[in-house]
């Protein structure tokens, strides 16, 4: 699964945001964007939350109060930039596999992630970048399409000149 050509541009028609609501992803998120909207792709918004071992009711509470906050994060910006071609999938259990399987069964073309849960340094800081975060490795290499990880570097305020 390769994504197709037009005149010599690939194009991506299905785009897998992967996001744990943290201040580093709003820069990934908008990069995402703007991958989605200049391919003319779906933008899926996938917001894990990890094994909750809790009660099925609990545990789609849960759910429903994460993609609230995915709403929260996401939808106002994308409604705002006349962007409406996208879907937001919250999911418990284990991140990479829940990842793996929403890009396998949407017909994913590229998934976009950080490096990391964290914001990977903070301005002023070595801009030498550690290694990458548990889901974004384990990601990397399950995945059925390519992964494009979006750097420190691209984060403003972050680069060093």
């Amino acid at each position: 699964m390769f994504p197709c050509s037009e005149g010599g541009r690939t194009m991506y028609k299905k785009i897998l945001f992967c996001t744990c609501l943290t201040e580093y992803c709003e820069h990934v998120f908008q990069f995402s964007l703007n991958m989605a909207r200049e391919n003319g792709a779906r933008l899926w918004i996938y917001h894990g939350l990890g094994r909750l071992n809790l009660a099925q009711d609990e545990t789609e509470e849960e759910i429903r109060k994460a993609e609230a906050r995915v709403i929260d994060a996401y939808v106002d910006t994308m409604k705002g930039e006349g962007f409406d071609n996208y879907s937001i999938n919250v999911s418990d259990g284990d991140v990479v596999s829940e990842i793996v399987k929403l890009a396998r069964n949407a017909d994913v073309d590229l998934i976009i992630m950080g490096t990391g849960t964290t914001v990977p340094m903070q301005a002023g800081e070595d801009v030498r970048v550690g290694p990458l975060g548990s889901v974004t490795m384990d990601t990397l290499l399950w995945s059925p399409c390519p992964v494009l990880v979006i750097p420190p570097a691209l984060v403003p305020g972050l680069t060093r000149r």
